[in-house]
Protein backbone atom coordinates (compact mmCIF):
# COMPACT_ATOMS: atom_id res chain seq x y z
CA UNK A 1 0.00 0.00 0.00
CA UNK A 2 2.78 2.13 0.86
CA UNK A 3 4.10 2.11 -2.77
CA UNK A 4 0.83 3.39 -4.21
CA UNK A 5 0.43 6.48 -1.44
CA UNK A 6 4.28 6.81 -3.02
CA UNK A 7 3.59 6.75 -6.55
CA UNK A 8 0.15 9.34 -6.29
CA UNK A 9 2.06 11.63 -3.89
CA UNK A 10 5.44 11.72 -6.79
CA UNK A 11 2.58 12.08 -9.56
CA UNK A 12 0.79 15.22 -8.40
CA UNK A 13 4.64 16.88 -7.02
CA UNK A 14 5.53 16.56 -11.18
CA UNK A 15 2.16 17.40 -12.59
CA UNK A 16 2.48 20.71 -9.98
CA UNK A 17 6.07 21.05 -11.91
CA UNK A 18 4.38 20.29 -15.22
CA UNK A 19 1.86 23.16 -14.54
CA UNK A 20 4.54 25.43 -13.46
CA UNK A 21 6.91 25.33 -16.34
CA UNK A 22 3.31 25.05 -18.79
CA UNK A 23 2.97 29.09 -17.35
CA UNK A 24 6.70 29.70 -17.36
CA UNK A 25 6.90 29.44 -20.38
CA UNK A 26 5.90 32.94 -23.00
CA UNK A 27 3.31 32.56 -25.54
CA UNK A 28 5.24 33.73 -28.76
CA UNK A 29 3.99 35.70 -31.61
CA UNK A 30 4.51 35.71 -35.21
CA UNK A 31 4.11 33.08 -38.43
CA UNK A 32 5.76 29.92 -36.35
CA UNK A 33 5.57 30.13 -32.75
CA UNK A 34 7.40 27.53 -30.79
CA UNK A 35 5.60 27.95 -27.89
CA UNK A 36 3.41 25.20 -27.81
CA UNK A 37 5.84 22.66 -29.05
CA UNK A 38 7.77 23.65 -25.59
CA UNK A 39 5.06 23.09 -23.50
CA UNK A 40 4.11 19.66 -24.90
CA UNK A 41 8.31 18.32 -24.90
CA UNK A 42 8.46 19.99 -21.49
CA UNK A 43 5.31 17.27 -20.18
CA UNK A 44 6.76 14.45 -21.66
CA UNK A 45 9.66 15.24 -20.19
CA UNK A 46 8.46 15.53 -16.79
CA UNK A 47 6.28 12.13 -17.51
CA UNK A 48 9.68 10.41 -17.90
CA UNK A 49 9.74 11.71 -13.81
CA UNK A 50 6.65 10.31 -12.20
CA UNK A 51 7.95 6.83 -12.85
CA UNK A 52 11.50 7.54 -11.67
CA UNK A 53 10.68 9.23 -8.91
CA UNK A 54 7.58 6.93 -7.31
CA UNK A 55 10.11 4.31 -8.02
CA UNK A 56 13.80 5.94 -6.13
CA UNK A 57 11.11 7.14 -3.46
CA UNK A 58 10.01 3.75 -2.55
CA UNK A 59 13.43 2.15 -3.36
CA UNK A 60 15.81 4.23 -0.73
CA UNK A 61 13.93 6.88 1.03
CA UNK A 62 10.02 5.19 2.12
CA UNK A 63 10.40 1.08 2.73
CA UNK A 64 9.79 -0.97 5.58
CA UNK A 65 12.87 -2.06 7.42
CA UNK A 66 14.12 -5.20 6.09
CA UNK A 67 15.98 -6.48 9.11
CA UNK A 68 12.85 -6.40 11.06
CA UNK A 69 10.28 -8.49 9.32
CA UNK A 70 11.35 -9.40 5.69
CA UNK A 71 7.92 -10.15 4.30
CA UNK A 72 6.68 -6.62 4.57
CA UNK A 73 9.80 -5.22 3.12
CA UNK A 74 9.76 -8.07 0.42
CA UNK A 75 6.07 -7.14 -0.80
CA UNK A 76 6.73 -3.30 -1.01
CA UNK A 77 9.90 -4.09 -3.40
CA UNK A 78 7.17 -6.18 -5.38
CA UNK A 79 4.71 -3.74 -5.79
CA UNK A 80 7.30 -0.73 -6.44
CA UNK A 81 7.44 -1.46 -10.34
CA UNK A 82 3.35 -1.77 -10.61
CA UNK A 83 3.70 1.59 -8.31
CA UNK A 84 5.93 3.18 -11.09
CA UNK A 85 3.78 2.09 -13.94
CA UNK A 86 0.67 3.43 -12.34
CA UNK A 87 2.38 6.57 -11.79
CA UNK A 88 3.01 7.01 -15.15
CA UNK A 89 -0.30 6.23 -16.78
CA UNK A 90 -2.23 8.80 -13.44
CA UNK A 91 0.43 11.13 -14.38
CA UNK A 92 -1.19 10.77 -18.68
CA UNK A 93 -4.43 10.79 -17.38
CA UNK A 94 -4.48 13.81 -15.23
CA UNK A 95 -2.48 16.15 -17.76
CA UNK A 96 -5.22 14.76 -20.37
CA UNK A 97 -7.94 16.27 -17.97
CA UNK A 98 -6.40 19.17 -16.76
CA UNK A 99 -5.66 20.08 -20.62
CA UNK A 100 -9.28 19.55 -21.55
CA UNK A 101 -10.67 21.30 -18.11
CA UNK A 102 -8.26 24.28 -18.24
CA UNK A 103 -8.86 25.28 -22.13
CA UNK A 104 -7.75 29.04 -21.48
CA UNK A 105 -4.66 28.26 -19.61
CA UNK A 106 -1.59 27.32 -20.97
CA UNK A 107 -2.11 23.38 -19.65
CA UNK A 108 -4.58 23.12 -22.56
CA UNK A 109 -1.82 22.76 -24.86
CA UNK A 110 -0.01 19.59 -23.56
CA UNK A 111 -2.68 17.65 -26.25
CA UNK A 112 -3.60 20.00 -28.73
Amino acid sequence: MNAYVIAVVSVMVVILLAVLSAQAIQFESGANPQDKKKRKLWFWILSVLAPVLTYVLGAFVIHPDKDADPIPYEEHMNALPIAAVVALVLYIILGIVLSKLKVSLKVAHWFN
